[in-house]
């Protein structure tokens, strides 16, 4: 993989990481191809962009608050054939509380697979876990 496409990648998961924080979910999700699947650290499969920014977007008010906390950083990324990248990322959300819920200091990993259409790399799949 060259250079560039390992920017763009890059860049690509910088910008949604950061529309997450801000919870613009459709800025988010046009970061995702229209058949894109999402496999949430809690199992739920969403299987199409639509499906999965309503199901982002569908967040508690206290939870969106401390968006603010959250990080991530790419760890790999690994060109898995022309055109397609596999990417590994590492997440923190320190101080985390779920409603009713104790504070937690939550991490994770999310492998994704990113392809490349008309110039841009997009996400088709994602697969979030929590550590």
């Amino acid at each position: 993989m060259n250079a560039k496409d390992q920017h763009d990648i890059r860049t690509v998961m910088a910008a949604t990481t950061e529309l997450w924080i801000a919870h613009d979910m459709d800025g988010w999700g046009r970061y995702f191809t229209e058949d894109a699947d999402f496999v949430a650290h809690s199992g739920l499969w969403w299987t199409s962009r639509d499906d999965n920014v309503a199901g982002h977007r569908d967040v508690p008010e206290s939870v969106v608050r401390q968006k603010r906390n959250y990080s991530q950083r790419v760890e790999t990324i690994d060109e898995i054939a022309p055109g397609v990248a596999l990417v590994h990322t590492r997440w923190d959300w320190p101080g985390h509380v779920q409603p009713g819920a104790q504070a937690q200091n939550r991490s994770g990993i999310i492998s994704y697979v990113l392809v490349e259409h008309d110039g841009r790399w997009l996400i088709r799949s994602a697969h979030n876990t929590r550590g």
